[in-house]
């Protein structure tokens, strides 16, 4: 259960000198993304810094609460509402991170203190409204690696460039805990890729595809794929063998056909190999002539799919190029 058992003060009393000041570093971090005033000094004594914070602490909840994505929030949403030994269990990630951010602290259960109110924070219209569409950037930084695996800042600051505040994004980003990429100053790199040389020879090749912002956002929902034509092929396929209805389409798009697509690395010969494993251990066949077809149309899908390989393009797309 959620218990409420301490002020913030007698919270941050607790904790040392290092700890407060790392508080601070967090705090003066939203303020350059939402224009909060700064706190200044963070030399003084313990007690000065604690009062410091105290005084910035509805902010500070705030902010950090408005920079989580939509289905985050929806979870801190229920943890608060209606908090349960299960969601707790379920969402060890997400508590992890708002502990890291002294959000929530742990006594003998985990605690909130009691003169923050998370649940008119979660139930603000301007909360709920940011939580949204800062959700959208999220899944266009998802997407943007999807395409490329691996950006230059130069180009990545071109495609963001349309966006109102996109000077904000990256220290948005410092947020996000679940991203699967490192920022760096002049790259931005998946964390799927280790091999230097692999990674060096995409940063140097430039000849990006570009996408619209909302095909970027399509491609981190792991949506994109729907308006493939090879994917429409294969669902129309699937209803031609089996008793197979529109409500199956997200059991497909997440066991095989998302995997196949958004989460393997572009390497061809792994990634087809996992996906026969996957068909033959979610099919039955008969014979060998439908699961070569399946493969076969899937297979096709990919060749439609932005590739790392291809700066964005498909793997058809560059055949029509040479």
């Amino acid at each position: 259960m959620l218990e409420q058992n301490k002020t913030f003060k007698e919270y941050l009393s607790n904790l040392k000198k290092e700890e407060l000041n790392k508080i601070i570093e967090c705090y003066n971090k939203l303020c350059i993304i939402f224009d909060y005033p700064k706190i200044e000094e963070s030399k003084g004594k313990k007690e000065e810094l604690i009062n410091s914070l105290v005084n910035i602490k509805d902010n500070y909840f705030k902010g950090i609460i408005k920079l989580l994505d939509q289905k985050d929030f929806g979870l801190l949403t229920k943890i608060v509402k209606k908090p349960s030994e299960e969601q707790l269990i379920n969402n060890k990630d997400l508590i992890n991170y708002l502990k890291e951010q002294h959000i929530f602290y742990t006594l003998d259960n985990l605690s909130v203190v009691t003169d923050i109110d998370l649940k008119k924070i979660i139930s603000s219209k301007e909360v709920i409204k940011y939580v949204k569409k800062n959700n959208d950037l999220y899944k266009m930084m998802d997407g943007i690696i999807i395409a490329y695996g691996v950006i230059d800042i130069e180009y990545f600051n071109i495609i963001i460039s349309s966006i109102d505040n996109f000077n904000l994004i990256i220290p948005k980003l410092e947020f996000y805990y679940k991203k699967d990429y490192k920022v760096l100053m002049d790259r931005i790199i998946t964390n799927k890729l280790n091999n230097k040389k692999r990674i060096n020879r995409y940063f140097k090749d430039k000849n990006y595809k570009s996408f619209t912002i909302k095909d970027y956002i399509k491609m981190g929902n792991n949506t994109y794929h729907h308006g493939i034509k090879s994917y429409k092929a294969f669902i129309k396929m699937l209803k031609n063998h089996y008793v197979f209805k529109n409500s199956d389409i997200a059991f497909i798009d997440k066991n095989i056909v998302i995997p196949y697509l958004y989460n393997s690395l572009n390497e061809e010969e792994k990634a087809n190999k996992n996906l026969e494993d996957t068909i033959l251990s979610l099919f039955e066949f008969k014979g060998d002539k439908l699961r070569l077809k399946m493969i076969e149309e899937i297979t096709e899908i990919r060749s439609e799919f932005p590739l790392w390989e291809y700066r964005g393009y498909t793997k058809k797309e560059s055949k029509d190029e040479k």
